[in-house]
């Protein structure tokens, strides 16, 4: 019998989850019943979403439906953003970039359990990095990287790839380039779902910043 969520079972959990409104949850795509799931690769994908941080476990739990959308975003987002050949938080500041950029609040909430603790005041100012001095060379070119993906190709500028190219590997540009196009894509499909946080498997608050 697969035992992965020991004395934390998927059954335990949904019996003790937290719905942040009134009456009835209220996302979009409903959730599907994940005590009826027995995959242990399903188990396992929703198990590292309850305890890490991101994914979030709500937007794992609608993937759920699809068995191997599941499988297959969570492959990628581990090879790509957990690991991969970029520094994790380098890739979790442009993720929280796009997350500003497209205004999912949802997404912005969520934190990295692999990165390192990053200041929220810095995070402040990541709308507006161009002018700060909060973010070395090689962040902003990320950055820059990041908003022509998510918004026009041509906001990165010759002369911003002359020193992209400088500054990073190929590999890294192109690990770098495909995580923010998963990233920006799902979290403009999260938004309009309008999940909230806590709402599955939320026996554990972590990896959320919520406002006070």
């Amino acid at each position: 019998m697969y035992s992965y969520f020991g004395a934390y079972g998927i059954g335990s959990c949904l019996r003790n989850f937290k719905i942040t409104r009134t009456g009835v949850n209220m996302a979009r795509i409903p959730y599907p019943d994940l005590s009826k799931i027995v995959d242990p690769e399903i188990l396992d994908a929703l198990e590292k979403a309850r305890t890490r941080g991101t994914p979030r476990p709500e937007s794992q739990a609608i993937r759920a439906w699809v068995p191997d959308v599941l499988k297959s975003f969570s492959d990628a987002w581990d090879k790509t953003f957990v690991n991969g050949v970029v520094p994790h938080d380098l890739k979790e500041l442009c993720r929280l970039y796009v997350t500003k950029t497209v205004e999912c609040g949802y997404c912005g909430a969520q934190r990295s359990s692999h990165a390192s603790k990053m200041d929220e005041a810095v995070l402040d100012e990541l709308i507006n990095f161009r002018s700060s001095n909060k973010f070395s060379e090689k962040e902003k070119l990320a950055l820059i990287y990041t908003d022509s993906i998510v918004w026009d190709s041509e906001i990165a500028t010759d002369e911003d790839w002359l020193r992209l190219n400088e500054l990073f590997t190929v590999p890294e540009l192109v690990e770098l380039g495909y995580f923010i196009a998963l990233t920006s894509g799902q979290q403009r499909w999260i938004k309009t779902l309008k999940l909230q946080h806590f709402e599955v498997l939320a026996d554990k608050k972590i990896g959320v910043v919520l406002p006070a």
